[in-house]
């Protein structure tokens, strides 16, 4: 018997990141995931999130928060620390150009890369 992909929302986000050899986990209302990206400070695992309650209509809409621990600063950025994780703070980003990529949650990487190469 073959398992169901899903097709929408968290299960499917996190199948997504799965196929893109990425591990995710639900906690809380955040599914986070690490990724390898270029800071101002240099090449960096960082952990990451997404509220679940944003990946409802995913992939058919991307999530608007980046959600990363405190430590993790951005130059520019609109922030705040509700509906996330204790110690972390979520960030305000728009994703370009959203629907085009054939892996979306490949594209979703791609976004949180983008927005990690401003942290210090």
């Amino acid at each position: 018997m073959t398992a169901t992909i899903p097709a929408v929302g968290v299960d499917a986000f996190i199948a997504g990141l799965g196929r893109c050899g990425v591990e995710a986990a639900r906690e809380g209302g955040v599914v986070t995931f690490s990724v390898e990206a270029v800071t101002r400070s240099g090449r960096k695992v960082v952990r990451t999130g997404v509220a679940a309650a944003e990946l409802q209509a995913w992939p058919g809409v991307p999530p608007h928060w980046v959600h990363l621990p405190v430590g993790i600063q951005l130059t520019r950025t609109n922030a705040d620390a509700t509906e996330t994780l204790p110690g972390w703070t979520r960030h305000s980003r728009d994703i370009q150009n959203w629907g085009n990529a054939t892996e979306p949650a490949q594209a979703w990487l791609a976004h949180v890369r983008s927005v990690l190469q401003e942290a210090l």
